[in-house]
């Protein structure tokens, strides 16, 4: 470490402090090619201008370019979040399936580049407006029909599963009923979907807030589609245009979103918004410069992290049954092998050809079991030899179903864990193999009773992957070189930036990506998504934390914006059911403010206004504190006061006066009780860690503003409510979920962590009670390392370097194989694309690389104090006070580092070993 520092003293000493704004070479290696056409929806590639966000890919069976349009305001009169439709190109002759095929995303234009048979096509959305655009040329004469497809033509009644999608009024005593979309004649095709009836003013009613100040309604006369036009098109009917023949298209599809009273006045509105990208050339410049500029604020680039590798673990190797000696195998093996290496797929034929004995293949062979050497039917063998698999593996075996249950093949891996892999029949007529993360799937392929050849590879280099059955592949993950890291940093922050400057917040659950679910053998059409609407905290807090290091400011206003919005109905809940004042945020809240009718309970029969039947998160506090800690980040970093005094201190004024006056004193402390542990301790709780360390650290920091920015009346509120804090729960040499509670646990959290992330009330820079918390990471209940678990950012923010790249390559694993885009992460807990396992996947990076405190409180730069040494990286983020951090380390020493403005050098801390301290300060 004597030679780190001292290599990035002289560093320091020398620089001029000059900072480039110039977006890296490497950005476009991340561009995402593909050299065939897709099936369908499920290899699609998104795209977007922050509102209007689309899936798009070439129809291999036709040629034909579709694109799902959506927007992030597109709301039914039941709440859900619909697609403004589908959107198909057909291209006489069929030149895009003659010839080599291209399709590229060109991260740093924001467009899609298709090419095939002398045909190129563009695809981009205007940067300023909403408004996609498909620019086409081609050596040869064409003529293209462009047709509006559309699903929704008769009232349609959600029901059942379809429910899920629909979160704000899931079982209600109501029919769900959305009314088909409307096809206007006239120029070119428009349609729309209008909502004559709303559900809230039901939702409002049964929550006794009807009639309440601060009720609105944001779904009543919500208008939503486009209009689709170019020159030289011709109607062909009342859903496509046709051109004549031609070289050239500049086919336009405007899109808009409002509440109005009529139909005219929102088609004047789209005639306005079209009218704004009529300039195909001028857009597209414009909309070139906007994604440069977001590419300019802040990068990040590794190298030195495997694409693959294959987990290792002390457990044999077993064939038959899993490592607890459960999931027994519901049949007969008469050979089993396992070769060190990636058999091809030729090989894999071989081995189905040869029915009996040592399977021939001799290369990489590490044993082959057959005959009396194999389990018998509902037995296993265990194997405890050394595999080296540093190249990949290839698993291969002749087996006969007795029945189609679920049953292990091969297996080394701990029963429910990620460090290792296996090979099964899951569920018991298909197969499934997982690697670490990786997980491949070959459904319902399987017969009972007949004997079948089933084979499995793994590249270790590249995360390749296949499912072979009878000799042929069925199932297939494609590969990758380079950085997975890099890749999966770069394409889920590209996806935030296409869907984070809308109406709304993203959504956690798919974000506005999500597909009709066949993939996933579901039978609903784009319009659904698991978890519906409602914007449920734990989750959609993931996405805008990382933010602040992206220096995608800008981008935070949907989230700040939907609870602020709804502020003037909390405190009006406040009142009327519990008494007191201030605001308080349902974990699971509507767009206008309400618990989701579900979660609220629809029968209200014998119960007061406050009684919340879901005992999820009946009482969760915690929302309201980590908003304005996260309101305050936004002040740190960027020294907005009109932000601080217009936005922030509003918000913390009102979220402090509902514990202020909702919860009683003891000895001058707030007592949280009733509360919960977010949703894992519900019995038995009092001042719950995540409320408690969430007052503790924002009254902290707003004791500590300057005093220029508060008022002497908030300053006393501040400093008294300060003093009112609970104590931290802290007992057993560790943090605890709460002071008190029962230790049943209703779900997988670990809310001892809250002190950690997202408060960083204990961390490298505050290391009160560090090995306090320590102890609780190590000991925690659930290892949670992919979905909105946050256990990457506790490690980073303990400087457990190792174990926080460790969950970080799980995150960049966690790619679904059922879909073609790299970062359709998921579904983990929620749907897919995981946006929160996404955002979590940026914030676990940034924090290894870079970890920050507030001006007023010595604004601290630690760099890289998490970030393993085995890595190089290449790095371009935020720190608060308008400062900007650019490093480059390699071999483990930091060869560049260049911080803007110089005045913040003196601030920087190298990479060092944190020293546990054995209480508080």
């Amino acid at each position: 470490m004597k030679l780190l520092a001292i290599a990035v003293l002289s560093i320091m000493a020398t620089m001029t402090g000059f900072s480039t704004d110039k977006v890296p070479a490497e950005l476009d290696k991340q561009n995402v090619v593909w050299a065939t056409p897709s099936q369908d929806a499920a290899g699609s590639m998104p795209l977007g201008n922050g509102e209007v966000v689309l899936n798009a890919w070439v129809e291999e069976s036709t040629g034909d370019l579709l694109f799902h349009i959506a927007r992030t305001d597109a709301l039914s009169e039941i709440s859900r979040f619909l697609k403004l439709g589908m959107i198909r190109v057909s291209f006489q002759p069929k030149l895009l399936i003659q010839g080599a095929f291209r399709q590229e995303l060109r991260l740093r234009e924001g467009a899609i580049v298709i090419s095939g048979g002398g045909l190129k096509v563009r695809l981009f959305v205007d940067s300023e407006a909403n408004v996609v655009h498909v620019l086409c040329s081609s050596s040869t004469s064409v003529i293209v029909r462009a047709s509006v497809e559309n699903w929704r033509n008769k009232a349609h009644t959600v029901e059942g599963g379809e429910m899920r999608s629909a979160w704000a009024v899931h079982d209600a005593p109501f029919e769900l009923v959305e009314t088909p979309d409307v096809f206007v004649k006239g120029e070119g095709v428009t349609w729309y979907h209008r909502n004559e009836t709303s559900v809230v003013p039901r939702l409002l009613e049964n929550q006794s807030l009807a009639g309440l100040p601060g009720c609105f309604d944001p779904i009543l006369h919500r208008t939503f589609g486009g209009r689709m036009n170019g020159a030289g098109f011709s109607p062909h009917g009342e859903r496509s245009l046709v051109s004549k023949q031609t070289k050239s298209i500049d086919l336009r599809i405007a899109t808009f979103t409002a509440q109005t009273d009529t139909v005219d006045q929102w088609l004047t509105g789209l005639k306005q918004e079209e009218a704004r990208s009529a300039n195909a050339a001028k857009s597209e410049a414009a909309t070139k410069a906007w994604w440069e500029e977001f590419w300019s604020r802040s990068w990040v680039f590794v190298e030195g992290d495997s694409s693959g590798g294959i987990p290792t673990n002390m457990h044999q190797l077993r064939i038959g049954a899993a490592s607890t000696g459960s999931n027994l195998l519901p049949g007969e093996l008469r050979r089993a092998s396992v070769y060190t290496r990636v058999l091809s797929e030729s090989e894999v034929q071989q081995l189905f050809q040869s029915k009996d004995g040592v399977a021939p293949i001799a290369e990489g062979r590490f044993a082959s079991w057959t005959g009396t050497d194999l389990p018998k039917p509902n037995n296993h063998m265990e194997y405890g030899g050394k595999l080296d698999l540093d190249r990949g593996l290839t698993l291969e075996a002749w087996f006969k179903s007795d029945s189609l249950k679920d049953g292990r093949i091969f297996d080394k891996v701990t029963a429910g864990g990620s460090d290792g892999f296996l090979f099964d029949t899951n569920p018991g007529d298909g197969l499934r193999l997982i690697v670490g993360q990786t997980v491949l799937a070959a459904p319902h392929c399987l017969e009972a009773g007949r004997w079948t050849h089933v084979a499995a590879t793994y590249d270790a280099r590249t995360a390749e992957a296949a499912i072979y059955l009878d000799g042929k592949r069925l199932a297939h993950r494609d590969g990758m070189t380079g950085s997975a890291i890099t890749r999966g940093y770069i394409l889920q922050r590209f996806v935030q930036a296409c869907q984070g400057r809308g109406e709304f917040p993203i959504k956690f659950n798919g974000g506005y990506y999500t597909v009709e679910p066949k993939a996933m053998g579901m039978p609903y059409n784009a319009d659904f998504r698991n978890w519906g609407d409602c914007h449920w905290w734990q989750n959609v807090r993931h996405m805008y934390h990382p933010m602040l290091m992206s220096g995608d400011f800008e981008m935070m206003r949907p989230l700040f914006r939907l609870y602020e919005k709804a502020v003037p109905l909390a405190e009006s809940r406040s009142k009327k059911y519990h008494g007191c004042e201030g605001v308080y945020f349902p974990e699971t809240m509507t767009v206008f403010g309400t618990y989701s009718g579900g979660d609220y309970g629809w029968k209200r029969e014998g119960l007061q206004p406050k009684d919340c039947q879901c005992p999820w998160w009946q009482y969760a506090w915690n929302q309201g504190p980590e908003l304005v800690s996260l309101m305050l980040d936004r002040w740190d970093w960027t020294r907005d006061s009109q932000f601080l005094k217009t936005e922030a201190l509003p918000m913390a004024e009102a979220v402090l006066r509902y514990f202020d006056t909702r919860f009683a004193k003891k000895d001058g402390k707030i007592v949280l009780d009733p509360a919960q542990a977010v949703e894992t301790y519900w019995s038995g709780v009092v001042n719950d860690m995540p409320t408690t360390v969430g007052l503790i650290a924002v009254t902290r920091r707003l004791t500590g503003l300057p005093e220029a920015m508060t008022t002497a009346q908030q300053r006393a509120f501040f400093a008294r409510m300060k003093v009112a804090c609970p104590d931290l729960p802290v007992s057993e040499g560790q943090l605890q979920p709460a002071e008190k509670f029962e230790p049943k646990e209703t779900n997988c959290e670990n809310p001892a962590l809250y002190a950690i992330w997202p408060y960083r009330e204990v961390s490298l820079s505050r290391p009160h009670f560090l090995r306090e918390a320590t102890a609780a990471y190590e000991k925690r209940h659930n290892h949670l390392d992919v979905g909105w678990g946050y256990d990457g950012n506790c490690a980073a923010l303990l400087g457990l370097a190792d174990e926080a790249g460790r969950i970080l390559q799980v995150k960049c694993a966690n790619s679904n194989p059922a879909y073609r885009w790299p970062a359709t992460w998921g579904p983990n807990f929620d749907w897919l694309p995981d946006q929160n396992h996404g955002g979590n996947l940026l914030e676990t990076t940034q924090l290894m690389l870079l970890q920050c405190d507030s001006l007023e409180e010595g604004g601290a730069i630690r760099v890289l104090p998490a970030w393993p040494k085995k890595w190089d990286a290449r790095f371009r983020l935020r720190a608060p006070g308008n400062t900007v951090v650019e490093c480059e380390a390699k071999s483990g020493m930091i060869v560049r580092l260049v911080v803007t403005p110089g005045s913040r050098r003196k601030d920087v801390i190298l990479p060092h070993v944190p020293i546990r301290s054995e209480g508080k300060d």
